[in-house]
């Protein structure tokens, strides 16, 4: 691959990287949503992980996860952290069991998600990408307002502060800033059925304001398109190529879905 100096480079499926495991190159954000993947691809996740904060009844999901898992092998927490109005006893009591710190942040102008991130930020490493676990599978204000704090927290050019990827049970969605973009779209990690990866279904979506996109590497790519809500929008591409390029006057969200462990679909 010859990329161009001025374009961002993106591998979204090294999460699932179980060799990546000796860098630990991410942090994991749990939101209180159901965890429907196989949990051969949490553990890939955890094992790349360097902090792995809830965000109030996020702490449930990744008990109800343990609790449930027939091998036994569990996920840890480093933090939970929230208002704390979602946290059932059971879960409470199980993690501060594990010397877990579960911290009571009253702020009322931030949601959960954002306290999470805050703290990670504030006080493990500013700069480490972050994995958030949920977000879409809910009420619809709740699922806008995870995708706009996906933007807000990545407004500067260059993602100093760190990539950004959410994961849900379907897809990977990230922001692409203004820019030029390279984005590895085909890659699957594991053996034995078990790996994961990207899927072929892309979709870019603008933010806040119409945008002109280009592409290579997808079956229908455009030049120079605008895009933008009540007019033109590219959604279920395929991808075609094994590096895709995008390039966007404006911030935009990139969207490719998974392909999961053979036989183990999300619920």
């Amino acid at each position: 691959m010859t990329a161009d100096i001025n374009e961002t480079i993106w591998h979204p499926a090294e999460i699932f990287n179980p060799k990546q495991s000796q860098h630990r190159s991410h942090a994991i954000v749990i939101l209180n949503q159901p965890l429907n993947l196989p949990f051969s691809v949490y553990q890939n996740l955890w094992s790349n992980s360097r902090y792995n904060i809830a965000a109030d009844g996020g702490a449930n999901r990744v008990y109800t996860l343990n609790e449930s898992n027939a091998s036994k092998e569990e996920l840890p927490l480093t933090t939970v952290i929230g208002d704390l109005d979602s946290l059932l006893p059971e879960a409470h009591s199980y993690w501060r069991q594990k010397d877990v710190p579960i911290i009571h942040d009253e702020d009322q102008y931030s949601t959960d998600f954002m306290k999470a991130v805050n703290y990670m930020r504030e006080n493990q490493e500013r700069g480490l990408d972050i994995v958030v676990l949920g977000g879409l599978g809910g009420r619809v204000d709740q699922g806008m307002a995870v995708l706009h704090q996906l933007y807000t927290y990545q407004k500067e050019p260059g993602y100093p502060d760190g990539k950004m990827y959410l994961l849900s049970t379907e897809a990977i969605t990230f922001v692409l800033k203004t820019g030029k973009h390279r984005i590895k779209a085909m890659a699957k990690y594991g053996q034995d059925g078990l790996g994961a990866g990207l899927g072929k279904h892309v979709g870019i979506i603008p933010l806040k304001e119409p945008s002109f996109i280009s592409t290579t590497g997808l079956e229908w790519d455009i030049k120079d398109w605008e895009t933008g809500f009540g007019g033109q929008m590219s959604t279920s591409n395929h991808v075609k190529e094994e590096w895709v390029t995008v390039e966007t006057t404006k911030d935009v969200l990139f969207t490719i879905d998974l392909e999961l462990p053979v036989g183990q679909d999300s619920d």
